[in-house]
């Protein structure tokens, strides 16, 4: 089967590579695309076979046809070019570009999927991997980028859809296997259909397609799987033997980053957090199948909403769906209902008049998870609401909100120990520690996380053999008086009386230690403890579950953290990442309470207050901070950002300049300035800061960007556009960077279908930026579609 023809959003993306062949070849300064309307008199220069370039020395341009089969399908316009004596080239370029279009063609075979032209799961794992690492500096602490507000895009997340068609296996077993691709070819169009500007669609195998959302919340995650499988839902697939149209549902699961990263994943290489998100994403699907097909699960609302029973066992007890991979925990609670036993009412009244109604579902009962393992969990019964109605497998779970960790102290009946490790199951420990923390002054909680064990040496081992060692060492090491419980299948819980959390570093330490020495188990520790700044009793297994998560992220060196100022910065920073800037200030506003020379937790105080609007106090924020800190380089450069927004440009370049003082190579200080200069129209000292941003290393494509617009602005039109495919060639998502080439192709009277792609693609990643929507107004306007020019100014008006 023939390849498809290479389409114009295609030759686009890959025009750095035309260039690169071209340019073996054939000396020029700059280049670009152009796309001939039928009947254009351009294509006669060319010849009748499409076998001659175009060679204009007037302009200095060479036009190379780029053809295949006959069929004219773009024109790459070499730039500053001359043949000198080599007129041979004219004829022998044509061939070039054939040669080109061809490895480009490989180049797309290898990374779109044969049946469905689909991206590859490859190709989407490197996607997600690169979009990782441009949100992961804002999850870490202290990140720079966090206080470049109007300079940077904004990396806040984005969302990963994986769906499959429900009952596929049965369309290749009844119409064969050639109709079963020809239903995944069409399911592939409809899949590219509902993705989004921006996104990318990919098929990873079989059936199972996934659509990456760049910057979707979870809300908007959840409504594009929910189109997606409209979409699919209505897609009709042609029987061509017997005439008929076969219609099919889909499920989907769906799964935010970083919303749905915990912990110590975040430690994890962006490739290897690429690969669980996909894994997340497959869970959500593979709940939404249980829960009877045709719909969409979010890996979030899986817990709370997904489980279901799966066999019943003696004892009043139960095998439930929940694991370890949904963050299940022994001692959460659920109510077990049934959706079997709703059913519709229909009543006749005393008048005559009929009623009708569904009547709600049925719960049966509540049940405790006793113990979890990675895909599933063990479970009691602990109550029946009618005992003519048992569990049965297929009965829904809903989680029941966690209460005061307090609630349980009055429960009756004596807390239970499991008998291999000695320790209380979470619920329990919640019971046996609740008059010890009331009556303790002074106190401390210990959270304990287990990684798997190497598999050479336990393997066939049980890990609750594992867990009951490891619980023997915590007891060694914290003493007798200290309680221990299960907190989760890999998370050991300890409460010990009398102790400092600080007195305790030095044992957990120790207790690290003797974990890798004596059972070759790797594992992190939290601490936290009672009194601490004005946090009650009941705070501190929140806060211990801050200081493990401090404790992993440690780069290096034992992962213990005692809970301080720098958990409390790092929970904010968490807050932030997700966009709860009012949660993230709360955090931050508590860590300066426990050390008011946390420069990190001011810092990032400020920037919440000036995403916020608040500039006087994000000012007094940074001024704090560089009066302890005069070369802090991060708040000089962010009280700069600051004063610009207060219409302060001396003191703003001022403070940029110190900010150099303390950090010569710091490149958002240097391209600040030199905005600054280029914007009072000192061209000369705009391209020194520019080109010593360049030099100072960092990510290229701002920089190329911002040496673009400075030449778009002396007229130099060439320049701009080669340092904007520099650009977009570092990263292809720079949406700045796309409407300035957009708006230099309009300049030049270019081919503003070219412009109009370019202003689409940043509008997509950037609808909030009003000069995008002019732009992409501009650019269709010049195409003559007015009533679309309107609806995209109308929509700059908007935002």
């Amino acid at each position: 089967m023939a390849a498809p023809a290479l389409t114009q959003r295609e030759l686009i993306a890959h025009e750095h590579a035309l260039r690169d062949v071209f340019s073996r070849f054939l000396a020029f300064k700059t280049h670009s695309l152009y796309f001939p309307k039928p009947g254009d008199a351009l294509a006669e220069a060319f010849g009748p076979d499409l076998g001659l370039a175009a060679h204009l020395p007037t302009e200095r341009k060479i036009m190379i046809p780029l053809a295949e089969d006959g069929r004219l399908l773009g024109v790459f316009v070499a730039r500053g070019a001359s043949l000198g004596g080599r007129r041979a080239l004219l004829s022998l370029l044509p061939r070039i570009a054939a040669m080109a279009l061809d490895q480009l063609h490989l180049r797309l075979a290898a990374a779109s999927d044969p049946v469905t032209g689909l991206a590859t799961g490859e190709a989407l794992l490197a996607t997600l991997s690169r979009e990782i690492e441009a949100v992961q500096q804002r999850i870490l602490p202290g990140g720079d980028s966090l206080g470049d507000l109007p300079l940077s895009a904004c990396r806040g997340g984005f969302g990963l859809i994986v769906a499959d068609l429900d009952r596929f296996s049965r369309v290749a077993g009844r119409y064969g296997f050639l109709m079963a691709e020809d239903v995944l070819a069409r399911a592939g169009a409809a899949v590219t259909g509902a993705t989004p500007e921006g996104g990318l669609a990919a098929r990873l195998h079989d059936d199972l397609f996934a659509v990456f959302l760049p910057g979707a919340s979870a809300a908007r995650c959840r409504e594009a799987a929910e189109a997606l499988l409209a979409e699919l839902g209505r897609t009709p697939f042609p029987i061509p033997a017997t005439g008929e149209s076969l219609s099919l549902t889909a499920s989907a699961g769906c799964v935010s980053y970083p919303q749905d990263v915990r912990g110590g994943q975040f430690a994890a290489s962006p490739a290897e957090q690429a690969r669980l998100l996909v894994h997340k994403a497959k869970k959500g699907l593979a709940v939404a199948k249980d829960l009877g097909r045709d719909q969409a699960m979010a890996y979030s609302r899986i817990l709370a909403e997904g489980g279901v029973v799966l066999e019943t066992l003696p004892l009043a007890r139960a095998a439930v769906s929940l694991g370890r991979w949904v963050d299940a925990e022994p001692g959460q609670r659920f109510l077990v209902w049934s959706p079997r036993l709703e059913r519709e009412v229909d009543v006749r009244g005393a008048d005559g008049g009929r009623l009708s109604g569904r009547s709600p579902a049925a719960v049966k009962g509540e049940i405790v998870l006793a113990e979890v393992v990675e895909d599933m969990a063990f479970a009691e019964v602990l109550h029946l609401a009618d005992p003519h109605l048992p569990l049965e497998p297929g009965d829904r779970l809903a989680l029941i909100p966690e209460a005061e960790e307090g609630g349980d102290a009055a429960a009756t009946g004596a807390p239970r120990r499991d008998p291999a490790s000695g320790l209380y199951p979470f619920r329990d420990f919640q019971r046996a520690i609740a008059q010890a923390r009331e009556k303790n002054p002074v106190f401390s909680q210990v959270l304990v996380q287990l990684a798997d064990p190497p598999a050479r040496r336990r393997a066939g081992r049980p890990a609750e053999a594992d867990m009951a060692e490891a619980a023997g060492l915590c007891r060694r090491v914290f003493g007798h008086e200290a309680v221990g419980g299960r907190f989760s299948a890999s998370k050991l819980v300890f409460f010990v009386p009398g102790i400092d959390p600080a007195a305790l570093a030095e044992p957990a330490g120790r207790l690290l230690a003797a974990l890798r020495a004596e059972l070759e188990l790797d594992a992190a520790v939290g601490v936290a403890g009672h009194p601490c700044l004005d946090h009650a009793r009941s705070d501190v297994a929140e806060n211990c579950r801050k200081a493990l998560d401090h404790a992993l992220l440690l780069p290096t060196g034992p992962r213990l953290a005692v809970f301080d100022s720098l958990s409390l910065t790092v929970s904010g920073d968490r807050h932030f990442a997700i966009g709860d800037v009012y949660a993230a200030m709360e955090e931050y506003k508590q860590a300066l309470l426990a050390d008011e020379k946390n420069a990190l937790a001011r810092n990032s105080l400020g920037i919440c207050l000036a995403r916020l609007g608040r500039l006087p106090q994000a000012r007094a924020e940074f001024e704090g901070v560089i009066r302890g800190e005069p070369k802090n380089a991060m708040a000089l450069y962010n009280l700069g950002c600051v004063l610009m927004r207060q219409g302060e440009a001396a003191a703003a370049r001022a403070a940029f300049q110190k900010c150099l003082r303390a950090d010569p190579a710091h490149v958002s200080s240097l391209l600040r300035l030199g905005r600054m200069a280029e914007e009072n129209r000192r061209f000369a000292e705009a391209l020194k800061y520019y080109r010593r941003a360049l030099a100072a290393g960092g990510p290229a494509a701002p920089t190329l960007r911002h040496l673009a617009r400075l030449a778009f602005a002396r007229g130099q039109l060439d320049e701009a556009r080669e340092h904007l495919h520099q650009a977009l060639l570092r990263d292809p998502k720079d949406a700045f960077a796309l409407q300035l080439m957009a708006r230099v192709y309009l300049t030049e009277g270019e081919d503003p279908a070219i412009a109009e792609a370019m202003a689409r693609q940043a509008v997509a990643l950037r609808p909030e930026r009003r000069e995008f929507w002019v732009e992409l107004s501009r650019a269709l306007a010049a195409q003559g579609r007015h009533e679309e020019a309107r609806d995209a100014a109308a929509r700059a008006e908007g935002v």
